[in-house]
């Protein structure tokens, strides 16, 4: 799997046939932050960069994403008409995301925590995957199982996928930001990296989301400033 340096095209439209930028946001652990980073992520190219886009929630226990957009429905909010929130948490999702390339612009995958399974076919048809991380052991811990499945995904990925560690849930009063960052850029003083030794860094995105009440509070809300996930899809699309 590439680092997040490498430059590619968003998307291409020919003859009003869309070939969909493929975002994936995985990580094999729940309450990570995926649901709040794909909601976001899909805004900013439904709103921002004004692409039909598909929501995908490949959750197969919670559906998060989808609850969510039930939520804002019900609400009264008003979703963009070029916005599709849809269920799929099953094993043939790399199929159902080719089938859907030529109908949009970009398809941002909410791949649940649960499934490793889920997470390998939806890489296989990535461009870029995304991985909110918590600035915790346990969470970075998990990052290697996560990496081991996506290298796996990503021998079968035609389109090198890039990967791209996202701190989340950042509070800058205590020394957990900074620590994270430190065991993610010199992972070979705790074996906590990736490679066949654990002792490769981790691809991780410069912008940091912070734990902020805006994205507490925006779960069943449409919010029109993307704070941060602005800032960070600016990051990795300029890669």
């Amino acid at each position: 799997m590439n680092e997040n340096t490498r430059a590619k095209t968003l998307v291409v439209a020919t003859s009003g046939v869309w070939d969909a930028f493929v975002i994936v946001v995985g990580m094999l652990k729940g309450g990570t932050g995926k649901t709040t980073s794909a909601w976001f992520t899909a805004l900013y190219y439904a709103i921002v960069l004004g692409f039909p886009t598909l929501l995908l929630d490949a959750d197969a226990t919670s559906q998060s994403a989808y609850d969510w957009f039930k939520v804002a429905k019900a609400e009264g909010f008003e979703i963009p008409a070029n916005l599709v929130i849809e269920r799929y948490p099953f094993d043939d999702i790399a199929e159902y995301i080719r089938d859907k390339r030529a109908e949009f612009g970009a398809i941002v995958v909410d791949a649940g925590g649960g499934s490793a399974k889920l997470l390998h076919e939806a890489v296989t048809e990535a461009n870029p995957l995304i991985v909110p991380v918590a600035p915790t052991k346990i969470e970075r811990r998990k990052l290697i199982a996560t990496f081991d499945e996506a290298e796996r995904a990503a021998a079968r990925n035609t389109r090198d996928v890039t990967a791209h560690v996202v701190l989340v849930k950042a509070d800058d009063r205590t020394s957990l930001p900074r620590t994270a960052k430190d065991k993610l850029l010199a992972p070979a003083q705790s074996e906590e990296g990736i490679g066949p030794d654990r002792d490769e860094l981790f691809p991780l995105a410069d912008t940091v989301i912070h734990s902020w009440v805006h994205y507490m509070q925006a779960f069943g809300e449409i919010p029109t400033e993307l704070s941060e996930y602005g800032s960070l899809m600016k990051e990795l699309n300029a890669a």
